[in-house]
């Protein structure tokens, strides 16, 4: 094979190459969807909080993503959160309605 052929058969390859079209298959829309965030390695935490963006950036009702919790569990999370940790995040504080002026709820 010449030189000639040769460096004719890059030059084609790479132009072919450089002119094809790079189309994404998934859309902004399916890529902040929880199953999809959850199957590309996100925890179910973060999925559940981008969920809970897109929802109150369309004003629609944040509904919890996942409850594992069986009754017992919540029990004791709830009786741990209110007599000893007040700070700790419950699904209650999360996905309540935000207002601007602050409310006994809020606290």
């Amino acid at each position: 094979m010449g030189v000639m052929k040769r460096n004719l058969l890059l030059a084609l390859s790479v132009f072919i190459v450089s002119c094809i079209s790079a189309n994404a298959s998934v859309t902004i829309e399916q890529s902040t969807e929880p199953d999809y965030l959850i199957n590309s390695g996100y925890s179910e935490s973060f999925a559940e909080e981008v969920m809970i963006s897109k929802c109150r950036v369309n004003s629609k009702p944040a509904e919890p993503l996942y409850e594992n919790h069986n009754k017992f569990v919540r029990f004791w999370r709830n009786t741990w959160g209110y007599f000893i940790d007040s700070a700790q995040d419950t699904d209650e504080r999360i996905h309540h309605d935000i207002h601007m002026s602050p409310s006994p709820k809020d606290l």
